[in-house]
């Protein structure tokens, strides 16, 4: 019975070929529209968290509220950290500037950080060629640039390699290093791949306020961010005047963005969802017509014996499978836009595992809400006004 009722819905919906497309147009869109969506949050969330991966969870970054920088603290008491606060394997102060530099006529602005051998590795830097900046180039003007720096300051005559010569200032700096291309992380105040880095004593050379202006920690594997936050406040918090010292760990920052990124998905989700309702309210409008010009149909289908229900049904199929159809398109359409998205921004394209069950579940549901109207419409014809129908 079921599969007979099933056969001549698909037959009557073939028979008006053009108005079953049109309502088929709108379940499409809707669908497509809410699985691309809900794809695309979940896209631009793995890319926040790999941001995160490739400098590490396990990172923790110390700064002073309500001063510049760190405060009253000595190059000193930061690199002692690690000795008394055992949850710390290793710091890396480090002072912030930015400005011009130049290469063979060509200029570019960046930022300069003043740093220690430690830095590259706490933050989990790789060089391209070269190494980092050690604890013997202390005075010496020697520089690690980023690559992106780098590929701005060549030119088709002249490219920045090893053993190149920038000019900042009235300083020439030996470029020693040059870093593989890095994703700009949210734990760092700066594009590391658009950085000029040397040496800290290097930095009264080029900057006004040498003073500390942050450090980055990593922690050992055993340790917890809380307490180690604990104690990082315990051991430099009272040595600290008028200010409080702020410590921020990846994984707190992973828990904000992944709950922010999750309230996004909902939002763009709900879009879809709106375009997905006015889908099926076209839906709604062509069932409507179908019956308004099948009253006849339905009075002899009446007069013969047909049952309200067998006429609620059928209409009801109709509904169906518009709704099936069109979210089955849907997730193809949605899941395309989703990758061309993922293309057109250059990330890894990751297919959700919720968004195309959620996206045809919900146009099925919306077309059986949007047909059941219709439908019990249909059902409650009298037989013989319908059969009156011109």
């Amino acid at each position: 019975m079921l599969t007979r009722v099933i056969a001549e819905a698909a037959a009557n919906l073939l028979a008006s070929r053009q108005r079953s497309a049109l309502a088929l147009l709108g379940i499409v869109i809707g669908a497509g529209a809410v699985i691309a969506m809900l794809n695309v949050g979940a896209i631009a969330r793995e890319e926040t968290i790999r941001q995160f991966r490739q400098l590490g969870t396990d990172i923790l970054t110390l700064r002073a509220d309500g001063l510049t920088g760190l405060g009253n603290f000595q190059l000193g008491d930061i690199e002692a950290v690690p000795e008394m606060v055992p949850g710390v394997a290793e710091i890396a102060p480090f002072v912030i500037g930015g400005g011009s530099m130049s290469f063979e006529g060509t200029t570019a602005g960046g930022s300069q950080l003043g740093v220690t051998a430690a830095f590259a590795h706490v933050s989990r830097l790789r060089l391209e060629s070269g190494r980092f900046i050690s604890d013997h180039d202390r005075y010496e003007l020697y520089t690690v640039i980023g690559a992106g720096l780098a590929r701005q300051l060549s030119n088709p005559y002249a490219m920045v390699r090893v053993g190149s010569g920038l000019r900042l200032g009235r300083y020439v700096f030996t470029v020693i290093g040059i870093l593989e291309p890095v994703l700009q992380s949210p734990m760092m105040p700066v594009d590391i791949d658009s950085t000029m880095f040397v040496s800290l004593p290097n930095v009264r050379r080029i900057l006004s306020n040498p003073s500390l202006s942050m450090a980055i920690a990593r922690m050992r594997p055993e340790a917890e961010p809380e307490a180690v936050t604990e104690q990082l406040q315990r051991y430099l918090g009272p040595r600290l005047r008028d200010a409080t010292l702020s410590v921020q760990s990846a994984k707190q920052l992973i828990a904000g963005m992944q709950s922010q990124m999750q309230l996004f998905t909902l939002l763009l989700g709900a879009v879809g969802a709106i375009a997905l309702a006015l889908g099926g309210v076209g839906v709604m409008n062509i069932m409507l017509v179908s019956i308004a010009e099948r009253r006849r149909e339905i009075g002899v289908r009446l007069a013969i014996g047909a049952e309200p229900g067998d006429i609620r049904t059928l209409f009801l199929a109709e509904a169906v499978i518009l709704s099936v159809t069109g979210g089955l398109i849907g997730i193809g359409l949605g899941l395309a836009g989703a990758y061309g998205f993922a293309k057109l921004s250059g990330w890894a394209f990751v297919l959700s595992p919720t968004a195309a069950p959620l996206g045809a579940g919900v146009s099925v549901m919306v077309g059986i809400f949007f047909g059941f109207y219709p439908a019990v419409m249909a059902s409650r014809l009298d037989p013989i006004e319908a059969l009156r129908a011109e």
